[in-house]
């Protein structure tokens, strides 16, 4: 099942490169792919499932590896790792980043959150109102800014190198350290709770 999802995902691919998101038909995708409609409709449900699929293993990539690295709180280094991250899935990225609907891609961070908001909600259950939407609006801050300012910079062909970029997003990180509010700190802190995913 893994290798069709594969092979449906590079048909998407490769459509995008002659034919807007929108006007691409599952009976292209399915030719393209080599596989039969039921195929299809056993893996996703619409064309936008192959895109949500695809975020949302991009996503559990990224936890792992800040799992990984847990207990390395270094800006510098998780940094790093996001931009090597993002190397590594740099071409299939600029195509679905440029493709699909801005509102696509906004769900998809707007889930990530209500999930990370979730799990933070399991560990502490006795915190006030207060702290809740603190640590939800940093969240939401956190990773809908970092999410714009990537896209942005995928969508415009990259303007600035990784190094410059991740120079940048490194700055963004140090504050949001000094406040104890920074995103791979609390996923660490989340670290058990993501075996989930």
């Amino acid at each position: 099942m893994h290798q069709t999802r594969e092979w449906i995902f590079e048909a998407l691919l490769l459509l995008l490169e002659t034919t807007p998101y929108d006007q691409i038909k599952i009976t292209s995708i399915t030719k393209k792919a080599g596989v039969a409609r039921q195929t299809f409709y056993r893996n996703y449900k619409s064309k936008d499932d192959i895109i949500i699929q695809y975020l949302d293993d991009i996503f559990k990539e990224r936890l792992l590896i800040i799992k990984k690295w847990q207990g390395i709180n270094e800006n510098d280094v998780l940094t790093d790792l996001l931009f090597a991250h993002l190397k590594k899935h740099r071409e299939s990225l600029l195509k679905v980043i440029k493709a699909v609907p801005d509102c696509l891609l906004n769900e998809r961070v707007e889930e990530f959150i209500k999930y990370l908001v979730h799990l933070y909600n399991k560990e502490h259950t006795n915190t006030d109102k207060l702290k809740e939407l603190h640590f939800k609006y940093s969240i939401q801050y956190q990773l809908a800014g970092g999410f714009t300012i990537i896209v942005d910079w995928l969508k415009n062909d990259m303007p600035l190198s990784f190094e410059e970029m991740r120079k940048i997003m490194s700055e963004f990180g140090k504050s949001f350290i000094e406040q104890g509010i920074y995103v791979p700190d609390i996923l660490y802190s989340l670290a058990n709770q993501l075996e989930s995913l």
